[in-house]
């Protein structure tokens, strides 16, 4: 007769559980110990202490919270940033954290709020007041910006689905008949960095508020006005009223795309053959330059076409008496003059503003850009001009993790920030331990020892993103 033998520890018995795995049998069971998945945030929370840049907006904030269970305003605007960073695309996902001790540890948070804390904080601020406080707050970050740098504008498309303030039916490629917000942003060419946020309805142009954004931008940035060198924009930009503005007094060059419109095509077409620079073979580009002066300019001014052969076009095809040369056109209208940058420096200096198109991508994908919306257009703008203030410490962040290549934030998540971690406490000392190893661990220790040496060698009073501007170039 079998003999029953007893589990030593029954399913569920001291909240022990026993599963049978393809190593074996494995005993699962709650500890106490704090852990967290997001062990990587240990060096950002070092950065972001020597930035000082949090704790000097929760000292400023106009909102004066007198209750002494309200919770602190450094803990509510931290906890929206690490909810960003940490892959949140709603408020609702910062619940996701609240119960993960080692963060609140980490960044010297009392509580970690939940979502309705932080909406009731962005409902509580005027826009006026916020947009100063968030502007004087972060001035120190564009100590970061190289002494010569070009600014890129555009407007972008947030898809709506809600009843939100400002969702208006405009112009929208993917969703056409769906409302949308249209902000206007401005990043530093190069550099991944967004210069500038200005929330906007969804039937707003492309252009619309661009001089009073360009002068609010010119404000935020203070003493680094002077290192603006050339702002740069689509075909939405190129209008008389923001050339102008350009051309008086001492302001910024400008480089815009044109539109290929009659007057631009027959201006091109009264170019000389001979004065057009480069081989014409097949495939090669050929650039030339004109006065010009369009229909609502004030004045004529410098346009720098370019054109390239796509091939001959037999007569039997086109249906004609004669082969037809069929060519692609470009057309930029600059400030620059020739002796600053020839035809062709004009219009390889346009292409590099293609990179700006990879911020508002990441922003969106990977930044939850779209997400963190109110019912209100306030809270909405307030919550977007945190967030990016976060995407732009984490964009020099990683500038010192790793300085050869930008690595976006999906990447980055992954390989930099999602480490599985136990923080240990013995006496005063606080230690987390990080389950790393091989080249990936190799990495991480040449990241972390450059951020030790930033620490080291900067002091929060002394212009400490200065030594991002070599970097950035």
């Amino acid at each position: 007769m079998r003999e029953h033998k007893e589990a030593i520890h029954p399913t569920g018995e001291n909240d022990i559980f026993e599963f049978p795995s393809y190593s074996g049998k494995i005993f699962l069971r709650p500890v106490d110990d704090i852990m967290t998945p997001y062990g990587g945030l240990v060096p950002f929370a070092a950065f972001q202490k020597q930035s000082g840049l949090i704790e000097s907006l929760a000292n400023s904030c106009p909102v004066n919270r007198s209750s002494p269970n309200a919770t602190r305003i450094y803990d509510i605007i931290c906890s929206f940033g690490i909810t960003a960073i940490c892959d949140g695309r709603r408020f609702t996902h910062a619940n996701r954290i609240r119960e993960d001790k080692a963060i609140a540890e980490l960044f010297g948070m009392e509580r970690i709020p939940g979502d309705d804390s932080i909406r009731r904080f962005l409902y509580s601020l005027d826009s006026t007041e916020a947009l100063d406080w968030i502007n004087r707050g972060t001035r120190s970050l564009w100590n970061a910006l190289p002494d010569h740098f070009i600014a890129d504008w555009d407007s972008t498309v947030q898809t709506k689905y809600g009843h939100q303030e400002g969702a208006e039916v405009g112009y929208n490629p993917n969703k056409r008949g769906r409302k949308s917000f249209h902000p206007l942003l401005a990043t530093v060419g190069g550099t991944r960095l967004c210069l500038y946020y200005r929330w906007r309805p969804g039937d707003d142009a492309t252009a619309s508020e661009w001089i009073e954004a360009m002068e609010e931008c010119l404000e935020r940035i203070g003493g680094r006005r002077s290192s603006l060198w050339l702002n740069r924009g689509d075909i939405g930009f190129a209008s008389d009223k923001i050339m102008t503005w350009h051309e008086t007094g001492v302001k910024p060059h400008y480089l815009f795309k044109l539109k290929l419109t009659e007057n631009i095509r027959r201006a091109m077409s009264g170019i000389p053959e001979d004065q057009w620079q480069g081989n014409p073979a097949f495939g090669v580009l050929q650039t030339a330059e004109s006065e010009v002066q369009l229909v609502g300019w004030s004045k004529a001014r410098r346009v720098v076409f370019g054109r390239r052969n796509l091939g001959t076009i037999p007569a039997a095809e086109n249906e004609s008496f004669w082969d037809e040369t069929k060519y692609e056109f470009e057309a930029y209208v600059t400030s620059l003059s020739e002796s600053e940058a020839n035809t062709w420096q004009i219009v390889d200096l346009y292409r590099k503003r293609a990179d700006c198109e990879n911020v508002f991508d990441e922003l969106k994908n990977q930044w939850g850009f779209n997400g963190f919306c109110c019912k209100k257009s306030s809270p909405t703008m307030i919550a977007a001009m945190l967030l990016l203030l976060f995407y732009n410490m984490w964009t020099l962040f990683m500038k010192l993790l790793s300085p050869e290549k930008h690595v976006e934030m999906g990447a980055g998540r992954k390989w930099f920030m999602l480490i599985a971690g136990r923080l240990v406490k013995s006496g005063r000392r606080k230690e987390l331990h990080i389950s790393v190893s091989g080249q990936w661990w190799d990495e991480l220790k040449d990241g972390y020892s450059r951020i030790c040496k930033w620490i080291d060698s900067t002091a929060p009073q002394l212009n400490m993103f200065t030594c991002f501007q070599p970097m950035l170039l």
